[in-house]
């Protein structure tokens, strides 16, 4: 059975107990209850976010976290969290999301590595597995280190429009979320820095949403001619030097980095990430 969750307090135990699991773990990794009771909170209190649970004969055995965006068609979770009996739940879980949203984009994100369970549940139907990350961090940013690099640029509003063609480059053929177009509209709180060669061609870059609380990067892009050749952490190091420069020491700095990319995840622990979890994303129509 399907409940639509109001009192986060009927979840908060099972949900804080459950979750440190590292079969089960949810991503962000919550830190403390109170802190989780704040995060499921936001689901319950925002009118395009909810929070539903699944009890069979009367036990709870699954929770399920989700945002979704109407003018898109698009639909995510953050939790997908099921004790029970897998199959069962996680069938209910799909039903009831795919009746709110037929035909919307789904993704099911955040599914842990070892959860064989999981992973082979969302195979069996027909869920696509569109990403495969190993989530790096760091805490506490400290001041720079690095020295400035010449060859790096921040883009502004003025040269924005200069980036497109190099972004989508890579992000469409990754079937990631982020276009061009869709970081358009959230220039405000993204910061974009690019890598120029001596002709001034833009040959890479790196792009992060940023704040003093918890910055995420959302991609790396390296052209084949330049990937392997130190310019990953030249844009990582002054990445890392300008977000220190307009917030200070940013609590937490969040890093996804594909499974296959050996040379940007040896980059970024050169930097001073740490690896946190490894996690799967997966993707269907409903």
């Amino acid at each position: 059975m399907i409940k639509n969750i109001c009192d986060v307090n009927e979840i908060l135990d099972y949900t804080w107990k459950s979750s440190k699991d590292d079969v089960d773990a949810i991503y962000p990794r919550i830190e403390t209850i109170v802190n989780l009771k704040s995060y499921i909170e936001k689901y319950i209190d925002d009118k395009n976010k909810k929070v539903i649970a699944c009890y069979d004969k009367g036990v709870l055995s699954g929770i399920c976290l989700y945002y979704w965006i109407t003018d898109e068609k698009y639909a995510q979770t953050k939790v997908f969290l099921i004790t029970g009996n897998y199959s069962k739940i996680a069938d209910e879980f799909i039903s009831y999301i795919r009746t709110e949203f037929p035909s919307y984009e789904f993704l099911i994100t955040c599914v842990p590595f070892n959860h064989k369970t999981a992973n082979q549940y969302l195979k069996n139907n027909n869920f696509k597995c569109v990403d495969s990350s190993i989530v790096t961090r760091i805490c506490n940013l400290k001041p720079p280190k690095a020295p400035r690099s010449n060859s790096v640029e921040k883009l502004t509003k003025d040269n924005f429009e200069e980036y497109a063609r190099f972004h989508d480059k890579f992000a469409i053929p990754f079937e990631m979320y982020y276009t061009f177009e869709k970081i358009k509209k959230e220039i405000n709180i993204f910061r974009i820095f690019v890598f120029r060669d001596a002709d001034k061609e833009i040959q890479g870059s790196i792009f992060i949403k940023a704040n003093k609380k918890e910055s995420e990067i959302y991609g790396l892009f390296i052209n084949d001619k330049y990937e392997n050749k130190g310019i990953e952490s030249i844009l990582i190091d002054e990445m890392l030097n300008e977000l220190y420069n307009e917030f200070g020491s940013v609590k937490e700095v969040i890093f996804f980095i594909d499974e296959n990319s050996t040379f940007e995840l040896n980059s970024a622990l050169a930097s001073g990430f740490k690896i946190q979890a490894k996690y799967k994303c997966y993707k269907c129509i409903l």
